[in-house]
C-alpha cells in the first residue's frame, strides 16, 4: 500500500479578490458556517521566494465538519505567495492544503528537494512557522505546512465548535 509523504489534511484554503462575496458564497451555498474573521492578519517574518515579504491580508476561517475552511484576501499589493496565484487569474480556487508538524526543523531536514520547491516562509505571531511549498513541475494548489503552538490549535477548536450545531444564526464574528 502506496501513503502520501504526508499528514492528513485539515485545511482547505482558496484565495479570493473579494471577501465579501466569498462569504456570502460559502455561508449562503455551501451552508458553511459561522465565519472567524479578521481584517489585519500579518506575519512576525516572511519570505517570498528567498526574499523579505510583507504579506497583508484579511483570513476567515469556520469548519465543514472536520474540515477548516480558509478564506484569504490579500489587503495590499506586497508581492506575496497569495498575490501570485490571483495574478494567475485563479480567484476562489484552491490555494493550499494545510498539514501540520510537530518540528518544522525536522520535517525541511527532510524534505526531497528533489521533489518539492519552498515558496514561501513565514514565522507567526505569536509562534509558530509555516512553509508553503509545492511538487516540481505542479504549480497549484500548494501544500501548507503548519508547525502551530497550542494557541492556534485553541482558535481552530473554537472556531470548529461553533460550527457543530450552528443554526445559520450569526455567520460572520470578528476574532
Amino acid at each position: 500500500m502506496y501513503s502520501t509523504n504526508f499528514g492528513p489534511v485539515i485545511q482547505n484554503a482558496f484565495t479570493v479578490r473579494d471577501m465579501d462575496a466569498a462569504l456570502a458564497y460559502w455561508i449562503d451555498v455551501m451552508g458553511v458556517g459561522p465565519f472567524f474573521c479578521t481584517d489585519k492578519a500579518t506575519y512576525r517574518e516572511a519570505l517570498y521566494r528567498n526574499a523579505p515579504a510583507s504579506p497583508q491580508y484579511a483570513v476567515a476561517l469556520a469548519y465543514w465538519g472536520d474540515t477548516q475552511i480558509e478564506l484569504i484576501a490579500p489587503t495590499s499589493n506586497n508581492p506575496n505567495i497569495y498575490n501570485e496565484f490571483l495574478d494567475d487569474g485563479l480567484d476562489g480556487l484552491l490555494h493550499h492544503m494545510c498539514v501540520t508538524v510537530e518540528d518544522i526543523g525536522e520535517f525541511r531536514r527532510g524534505l526531497d528537494k528533489q521533489k518539492f520547491e519552498i515558496l514561501s516562509e513565514l514565522a507567526m505571531e505569536p509562534a509558530g512557522h509555516v512553509l508553503y511549498l509545492r511538487g516540481k513541475g505542479q504549480k497549484w494548489p500548494l501544500i501548507e505546512i503548519g508547525e502551530f503552538p497550542p494557541v492556534i490549535y485553541e482558535v481552530f477548536e473554537r472556531v470548529k465548535s461553533a460550527s457543530e450545531d450552528w443554526d445559520g444564526r450569526d455567520p460572520i464574528r470578528q476574532f
